[in-house]
């Protein structure tokens, strides 16, 4: 189990707690942190995980030190502040076990708050609508796999590195390479949560996301011209979406009293 971290002192306990309580018998954690500043590490320490902690490049390079330096065969990646549900390693323990030739499986994901409460079920639902048809052709429209539910054999991640120049959705550079070598196993279970809120990257830089995934379609799509062509329409359409909710949104918010001062924060 690999998690990137980066001041990530406000999640990343729950994080440890969700791997720690997994009944599955043969886990390593380990946590490869950007030098953070918060206090990361000292949970990091008292907890008595496995990490490192130094400047790094970014996720994508977090990643790769994190494949290097792991000893088990099978990876998943855990984001600081994402959870694993309860049971979902024996899930994937067997659904490997059964199918020893899969070097990637992955199963359902929900999206909750800071508090961890569930929401957009409704792109939940339209998620797992396409994961349940899984085909190479249909993954190529759009990205409807979700990393903290997909664990993937070490050797394929070996070669099958994280690109540094993508910033947001490097995990659907790897998995589409990963879909021209094989279908995945897709489990019908909800094995991780998801965290969104604002602040965090998927919520901050959604635009550059989305680029990123017409982009990798392209790359990885040929001889499927018209799976890529939907997902560089579909692309657009969901940034316009995105777009739109966010100014509606702005619109409801309350104005400040004359004369009061409101201070904002962005993040990189």
């Amino acid at each position: 189990m690999v998690t990137p971290s980066f001041n990530a002192a406000a999640t990343i306990q729950d994080t440890l707690r969700s791997v720690r309580e997994q009944d599955y018998p043969h886990v390593e954690h380990l946590v490869v942190d950007g030098a953070s500043t918060d206090g990361t590490v000292d949970l990091l320490r008292e907890a008595g995980v496995r990490h490192v902690s130094e400047p790094d490049r970014g996720l994508s390079h977090a990643m790769n030190k994190g494949v290097a330096l792991a000893n088990g065969d099978i990876i998943g990646w855990l984001n600081a502040d994402d959870v694993y549900l309860p049971g979902a390693l024996t899930a994937i323990g067997e659904a490997f076990a059964a199918r020893p030739q899969a070097e990637w499986a992955t199963g359902r994901c929900i999206i909750v708050d800071g508090s961890g409460r569930e929401i957009r079920k409704g792109a939940t639902a339209y998620k797992n609508f396409f994961l349940h048809r899984y085909s190479h052709s249909l993954y190529l429209t759009q990205n409807f796999i979700s990393a903290p539910s997909t664990f993937v054999r070490r050797e394929a991640y070996q070669r099958h590195p994280f690109r540094e120049d993508y910033r947001m959705s490097m995990d659907y550079d790897v998995f589409l390479q990963l879909a021209q070598e094989g279908e995945p196993i897709v489990l019908d279970r909800a094995l991780a949560c998801f965290r969104m809120m604002e602040g965090t990257l998927s919520m901050s830089s959604f635009e550059r996301q989305f680029a990123e995934h017409a982009e990798q379609a392209r790359a990885h799509g040929a001889g499927h011209p018209v799976p890529v062509a939907i997902n560089q329409v579909t692309s657009r359409l969901i940034v316009l979406v995105y777009r739109t909710l966010r100014a509606v949104r702005r619109l409801r918010e309350p104005t400040p009293p004359s004369g009061a001062s409101s201070r904002s924060t962005s993040s990189q």
